[in-house]
This record gives C-alpha cells, sequence and structure tokens, in this order.
C-alpha cells in the first residue's frame, strides 16, 4: 500500500512540475535564439522570437538562469524586441517596447544596456518625427494668406493658429517661422510677393530637420544639398557647418563617386548611433557603474569623441571637483588616430558611498555636454572589519589547535612508539641519515668514467655506508655518456676458493632474471675459477648493451661498477688469484668494467712493487667528520621529536672526534634514555652518564 502511494505521488510530481520546467525552457530559449539572430542581422526572426518569450514571461530579470543549461543571462524581452524593430524601421513599436523595458526598472542595473536603450529610443523619437514631417503636406498657401492679413496682431495670430493646429511644427518649429515672417513682414498692397524666398527650403528650421533626416536615414547626397543650402543661408552658422563636415566625411567613407550612390530607403544600420550634437562619453573602467572596493583610490579610464572635438573633459567626485595639473589638461584634449581623447584618471575616494562625475563639452557654438555617473561604495580595510577579526581568531585558534594536536602526535610517536631514527653498527643506506662525505661521492663519481678507486680508513669510519650511498647514487645518475650499472659486493669472511663464484652470485642476484638466465649458478663453488668467470661476465655484459631503457640509453656505454667491501679480504688470497682479478679488470673488460674497493689495510699491504694491484687504483682515504656535520648527524634526524642541549651536542663531537660510529652510539643511547624518562630535552649531564659506557662498548 505504502509503494503504490509512493508512485502516485512521483507520478503527480511528474504532473505538475513537468510543464513548469517545459514552460520555463521555453522562455528562455526563445529569448536566447533571439541574441542568436541579433548577432546574425536577422531582426524579423529575431522580434518573432522575442515576442514569443514575451508572451511566456513578460518581466525582465537580472542574471536570469535558464532551467534547461544553468547559463546565467540578462533577461530583458523588451529591450531587444524595440531593438530588433528600431533596425526594422518600426519606431512607434520600438518606442513603445522601450518605455515598458524602462518602466520595470531592471535594465538600469545594467549600465551599458541601459545607455545603449536611451540612445536608441532617443533616436527612434526623432525619426518618426521626422518620418511624420516628411509625410505631412505643409499649409504654406494658408501660411501665406494669413500673414498677408492687413492687422498685424491678427496676421500673427492666424500664423500661429495655423502652426499649432498643424502637428508637423514642435515649439521651436513655431518660433523660427514666427520669426521669419516677423522679419519679411507684407507690402503695404496687402499681397506678398511671391518670392522665392518663401519656398520651403529657405525656412531654416524645417530646412534643418530636412537635412538632418536625409542624414539620419543613409541619404548623405540628399543631405549635403540641404547643408550647402543652409550654408548659403547663414554662412556664419558653426552648427550647420559641424553637420556639413560630418555628412562629407560619411560619403568620403562609402569611398565611391557621386554618380554611383542612390537614395537609400528609410533604414538604419546596425551602428552605435551618435547624438547629432552631443559627444560620445565612454567609460571603460570600472565595467560597472555600480560597484565596491577597498582601495582609496580608483583608476577611470574611457574617451570622448565628438565631430566638432571636445573642448574640455571635467571630473567630480562626491560633488568637488577635482584639479588636475596643466599638463595633464592638455592631454587630455590631444585626439588619436581615430578622433578619440583618452583620459585615465585616478580619483580619491572617502570611506562609504561616492558618486564620480564625468563630463565632456564638445566645440559646437551652442555647446553640449554628454555625462557619465558612477556610483561606488569604498568598504572599510580588512582589519577594520568584524569579519577579519572572526576570521583571524578562527584561524589562531586553528593554528594553536593544530600546534597541540602535532605536539600531542609527536609525543605519542616519541614515546609511546619509542621513536629513535639512529643506527648504531649497521651501515646507512639511506640519504636521510647519511651525513657529510659529500664532496667525497662527488669525486667518486667524476673518476669512475676512467678509473677505478681504493677507499680506506680505519674501522668504523663508515666505508660500507659510503659504498650504499654511491650504490644508490649510481642507479639514479644519468651521465650523457655511460649508462652505471652498479653491484654491491661484500667480501668479508668470503675464502679464496669461492671469490669468483660469490661475486657472479652477487651479480646474478642483482641484475635481474634476464641476466641470472644468461650465467647460470655455479654448481660447485670450489671449481669455479677465473675462466668461467670471464666467460660469464662477458654474457651479463653483452646483454646489458643490448637493453635500451628507452632512448635516452641508445648510444650510451656501459660500465659496470664493482662496490667491493671488505677487500682485506683479498690480502689473504694467492698473488695468482690477484693477478686473475688484475687481468680481468686491465686486459679483458678495461672499456666495460671498473671498480670501488674499500677496506681498512690496503694502503699497507698493496704498497709494494710486488703487489699486483700496484699503482692500479687512484687511492682516496675516507676522512672523518667536520663539526659542522657532527651536529646536522645529531640534531636533524630528531628535529620535532627530541632537542640535544647545545653543551650536549657540543660534548658528542668531542668525545667522538668525528667519527660516525661513535655519535650514532651516543645518540642512540641518549634517545633510549629521554624515552625512558619522558623528556623532550637532552642536556648535557647525560652525556656524561653514558660516556663511560659508550666508551667500554666501543673498546
Amino acid at each position: 500500500m505504502t509503494l503504490r502511494a509512493g508512485r502516485f505521488f512521483i507520478a503527480l510530481l511528474s504532473v505538475v512540475l513537468l510543464p513548469a520546467i517545459s514552460v520555463s525552457a521555453q522562455w528562455s530559449t526563445h529569448y536566447l535564439n533571439g541574441l542568436k539572430k541579433v548577432d546574425e542581422n536577422q531582426w524579423q526572426e529575431a522580434a518573432n522570437e522575442f515576442r514569443a518569450a514575451i508572451a511566456i514571461k513578460a518581466g525582465p530579470k537580472r542574471n536570469a538562469v535558464s532551467e534547461v543549461g544553468l547559463i546565467p543571462f540578462d533577461y530583458f524581452p523588451h529591450y531587444q524586441l524595440g531593438r530588433a524593430l528600431y533596425f526594422l524601421g518600426d519606431y512607434a513599436a520600438a518606442v513603445e517596447n522601450f518605455e515598458r523595458e524602462l518602466g520595470y526598472a531592471a535594465i538600469s542595473e545594467s549600465r551599458a544596456d541601459h545607455n545603449n536603450l536611451l540612445r536608441l529610443q532617443e533616436t527612434a523619437t526623432a525619426l518618426l518625427k521626422l518620418r511624420r514631417i516628411e509625410t505631412t503636406k505643409i499649409p504654406w498657401t494658408d501660411l501665406l494668406n494669413a500673414s498677408a492679413s492687413r492687422a498685424e496682431s491678427g496676421a500673427r495670430k492666424s500664423i500661429d493658429s495655423l502652426l499649432s493646429a498643424n502637428p508637423v511644427f514642435d515649439d521651436e518649429g513655431r518660433r523660427q517661422i514666427m520669426r521669419w515672417f516677423a522679419e519679411h513682414p507684407a507690402p503695404a498692397t496687402g499681397t506678398r510677393p511671391s518670392s522665392p524666398a518663401l519656398t520651403e527650403s529657405d525656412s531654416l528650421a524645417l530646412l534643418m530637420q530636412a537635412a538632418q533626416a536625409a542624414y539620419l536615414q543613409g541619404r548623405y547626397f540628399e543631405a549635403l544639398q540641404h547643408f550647402e543650402r543652409l550654408r548659403q543661408l547663414a554662412p556664419n552658422d558653426a552648427v550647420v557647418a559641424a553637420w556639413q563636415q560630418r555628412v562629407q566625411f560619411e560619403i568620403a567613407q562609402l569611398n565611391a563617386p557621386a554618380a554611383q550612390q542612390t537614395a537609400r530607403s528609410d533604414t538604419i544600420t546596425k551602428t552605435e548611433f551618435v547624438r547629432a550634437g552631443s559627444p560620445v562619453l565612454v567609460i571603460r573602467e570600472p565595467e560597472a557603474a555600480n560597484t565596491s572596493m577597498r582601495a582609496g583610490q580608483l583608476t577611470v579610464r574611457g574617451y570622448a569623441k565628438d565631430d566638432s572635438g571636445i573642448a574640455a573633459i571635467m571630473f567630480a567626485v562626491n560633488g568637488a571637483a577635482i584639479p588636475l595639473p596643466p599638463a595633464e589638461k592638455q592631454a587630455l584634449l590631444k585626439p588619436d588616430a581615430e578622433g578619440r581623447y583618452n583620459f585615465s584618471i585616478k580619483i580619491p575616494l572617502r570611506l562609504g558611498e561616492n558618486e564620480i562625475v564625468v563630463t565632456a563639452y564638445d566645440l559646437d557654438r551652442e555647446q553640449h555636454a554628454s555625462t557619465e555617473r558612477l556610483r561606488l561604495r569604498r568598504l572599510p580595510p580588512l582589519y577594520r572589519t568584524a569579519q577579519f577579526w572572526l576570521i583571524s581568531g578562527v584561524g589562531l585558534v586553528l593554528v594553536f589547535g593544530a600546534l597541540v594536536g602535532n605536539r600531542m602526535i609527536r609525543n605519542r610517536i616519541a614515546f609511546v612508539h619509542h621513536y629513535n631514527p639512529y643506527i648504531a653498527g649497521a651501515p646507512i643506506r639511506t640519504a636521510e641519515m647519511f651525513f657529510g662525505r659529500q664532496q667525497l661521492l662527488e669525486r667518486i663519481l667524476c673518476t669512475l668514467p676512467n678509473n677505478s678507486l681504493m677507499v680506506y680508513g680505519p674501522r668504523r669510519i663508515g666505508k660500507t655506508s659510503v659504498q650504499h650511498q654511491l650504490l644508490r647514487l649510481l642507479q639514479e645518475r644519468e651521465d650523457p655518456v655511460y649508462r652505471f650499472v652498479p653491484v654491491f659486493v661484500d667480501l668479508q669472511g668470503v675464502p679464496e676458493e669461492f671469490f669468483f663464484a660469490h661475486v657472479i652470485e652477487e651479480l646474478r642476484e642483482q641484475l635481474g632474471a634476464e641476466i641470472a638466465a644468461a650465467a647460470p649458478k655455479p654448481v660447485a663453488r670450489a671449481g669455479y675459477g677465473p675462466r668461467e668467470f670471464a666467460n660469464d661476465l662477458r654474457k651479463i655484459i653483452g646483454l646489458l648493451q643490448a637493453q635500451r631503457h628507452g632512448a635516452w640509453a641508445a648510444n650510451k656505454k656501459i660500465r659496470l661498477v664493482l662496490l667491493l667491501d671488505e677487500v682485506d679480504e683479498l690480502n689473504r688470497y694467492s698473488e695468482r688469484t690477484n693477478q686473475h682479478l688484475r687481468s680481468i679488470f686491465m686486459k679483458s673488460f678495461s672499456e666495460n668494467l671498473v671498480a670501488v674497493l674499500t677496506g681498512s689495510n690496503i694502503r699497507k699491504q698493496w704498497e709494494s712493487e710486488s703487489s699486483p694491484w700496484y699503482n692500479f687504483f687512484e687511492q682516496v682515504a675516507l676522512p672523518l667528520l667536520t663539526r659542522e656535520e657532527t651536529l646536522r648527524l645529531i640534531h636533524e634526524p630528531v628535529k620535532g621529536f627530541f632537542k640535544f642541549d647545545p653543551d650536549a651536542a657540543e660534548k658528542i663531537w668531542l668525545l667522538s672526534e668525528g667519527k660516525p660510529f661513535l655519535v650514532q652510539k651516543f645518540c642512540v643511547r641518549l634517545v633510549n634514555r629521554a624515552i625512558e624518562a619522558r623528556r623532550r630535552v637532552i642536556p648535557a649531564s647525560e652525556v656524561e652518564a653514558i660516556r663511560l659506557e659508550v666508551g667500554e662498548e666501543t673498546a
């Protein structure tokens, strides 16, 4: 029963919600399709799409979201429909839609769209009035008869009555015509001569309107004829001169002879409309008219443009004019190649609300101005906000908690898990616990391409640890000429009869299965001699040369590096075995085989000329650790867990004399005692307490 009720509820939701989602998707789809048609200049199709969107959702909205693709966009359907109708020439319908969009007030939040709407509305209104003028018959005969009245006051009333009754004339047109009749009274006979001065073209107001109408509709040559006639009637009129220059510029832009130009129909192309007489003022930065920021000043960038030129660009903030240096003022009045007067001004801001006003003035005789207003809120600095202190407090609490938590974790690791990284007795295999000898390692690595080496030193000085570090470094090294293949061989306790078998077994084990298959394990170790060793070694080097691990190794030479530790054992072998081994290095495999030998008594045993190894190796003494290297070995491994008192570290350095084994021995015992006492700081007194104990173990 419950399952059936759930299915019924889901079905009911589908019936209710799916149509709503479908309708929502429909209005956004129509609107976005209309915008695409606008980009393609398909104005009729765009208008149809916008009408369909309005029929579903009439109210505009900023940052509307499509239910299909979740695409944010500004939804201004009446403005977009008005644009499409404007470019279709339906100015009355365009003005009507512009007024509806302004009535909702949402578009005022988008400065660019709001300014463009106002310009298109002004243009459409002007074109609508000009169209009415062109299609309305002007009562010239009635005006002439009325002006011929004997009574001057009666003539004036008759003319004014005729003009008021005709919707063609606005207030300015009526005043200009009345002024013309007053300046040209009828003669005493009561009849006005049929002078050519009283034709339609001789009325300055109507002629100016006709010329502007022709220009706005793209009939530039017709407009130029009107303006040339106006120049004859009013040669000193700067406004007429500016309009004439503008028309001549448009004709030059057409780049075609006058004979090929035909009067265009009542069509406005898709370009930005520049209001006659008013300069263009564009604010490029900041992009938003209403914004907020925390900086103490704002950079305002943009440009002004006018056919007659720009006389001045003024800036004000919060009602106070911003004074500019003379040099900066002059720079503002220098146009670029496109006739733009660019500006970039830094304006100081006060805390709270700020209003910035930018005004551009043109050079017309009747000066015009364009103004842009920016409203901006300067927020207080972050450190003066409650949010800053709240976040800072939370951050401090988190940091403190992290420190406490980290300390607790380290305490647990140190005391519960008995953290002690020091190694006493075994060789150091990792890079983290190996300190010092860096120059020695680099010297060995630079020598290996050409020679073998002997590294010697007393017991427990770290020779085996150096061999393990060489093994790691050679495996990681990418030499441009050689491919190094290191193999570590420990000779301690290996008898002479098993020597060659022991070395080949280490090669098989460390170089992989393919090498092991090529060189079978010796069946009888005692019977495996230098001849068998040389044969197997030749197979191994051949296989290594055949292996190409990537393109980087294609042309590299093989260097098999034998890292022979505890070579003091060779001193107990016969001279014959040593001679065989020297022959393998010097003759048979000199191009592909090198060695690094470490031992305690190499120098003494092999110094005589009778030795098989005389003058064969470059000999390098393994130095003790320096004071700095010893202190690093003491402090760094337990950093964050335990701390050695400076006096304690100094005592360890003096007692160990820089011998790594003794340093590690002291540190192992001291850390163990600190764990037992649950103490994280190790004082110098603890070093004195174990001094004799460590000395006895070492002895």
